[in-house]
């Protein structure tokens, strides 16, 4: 660890997914956690002893509550402290003018829930805050393998709005294409099994390209009759959400592929995925 890296104390808030991930690489990387606070602890968070960090890895709705009890340490007026939320800005974490000396965030930009071990996370981390929380920050989260981005905290819902399109909504959607696949025969086993590489492969290959380039399928393709297929056994499955969704992503992969298309051919897939022709 370099000198401008050095080693920080640690108090963590919080024992869930988070903290759990991240507490372990924290230590691996040579920073010392002094204590962790969790849930109900009968030791009062004010008699913890002083760190040069605390991090709040609580859930959005507990931030506030948290800030309130710190508080009331001696110590606050010495302590950085970041919470994790990535759609709430970092001044969240600040008591009042005095506490903390700097207040911020570091949000993982990754899904921690299979994050075990100690291998680097190898994923961006959104950062916001005062000027030396942010300096902390970076510390803590290159440490681990993440790279630091500073965001803008008047834009926080909306960079939190874009990791969960891609992270949660994605798993919501491949959840939607299983159903559909069990639409057509499959097991729920069978279905995870056979569209998971799918959704590798197609993963792999927008990392690589990028949207416009790696977009693949019947619109891509301009093929109007594939995509009028789909919507009818959508339509006859009777699954209205599933079919609403196909046809809004159906909207964003044709602006993607808009510029290869012929002009008869977008217009005619426009019209066929806003409902103005039936399928």
């Amino acid at each position: 660890m370099t000198a401008q890296a050095r080693a920080l104390t640690l108090g963590i808030i919080g024992a869930g997914r988070a903290a759990s991930a991240l507490m372990p690489r924290w230590i691996a990387a040579g920073h010392v956690v002094i204590w962790q606070q969790l849930r109900d602890d009968p030791v009062d968070i004010a008699a913890r002893p002083e760190v040069d960090v605390v991090i709040i890895a609580v859930g959005d709705g507990d931030i506030a509550g948290v800030v309130a009890r710190l508080g009331e340490r001696p110590s606050g007026s010495q302590e950085v402290w970041l919470h994790l939320s990535g759609s709430l800005p970092g001044a969240l974490a600040r008591f009042d003018a005095s506490r903390p000396a700097a207040a911020g965030c570091l949000h993982p930009l990754v899904a921690l829930a299979g994050a075990s071990g100690l291998g680097p996370l190898n994923a961006v981390a959104g950062l916001d805050g005062d000027a030396n929380a942010i300096v902390l920050a970076i510390i803590l989260a290159e440490g681990v393998g993440l790279t630091p981005r500073v965001i803008d905290s008047a834009h926080k819902a909306l960079y939190h709005a874009a990791a969960v399109t891609v992270a949660g909504h994605a798993t919501a959607l491949f959840a939607q294409g299983m159903r559909l696949m069990q639409g057509a025969g499959m097991t729920a086993d069978d279905a995870r099994l056979a569209l998971a590489p799918l959704m590798r492969s197609a993963a792999v290959n927008l990392i690589s390209d990028g949207p416009a380039t790696a977009i693949t399928g019947p619109i891509a393709r301009g093929d109007i009759q594939t995509v009028a297929a789909h919507l009818r056994a959508i339509d006859d499955l009777g699954d209205r959400a599933s079919a609403g969704v196909y046809r809004a992503l159906g909207l964003e992969a044709l602006a993607l592929s808009h510029p290869t298309l012929p002009a008869d051919v977008a217009a005619s897939l426009q019209a066929l995925l806003d409902g103005a022709e039936s399928p």
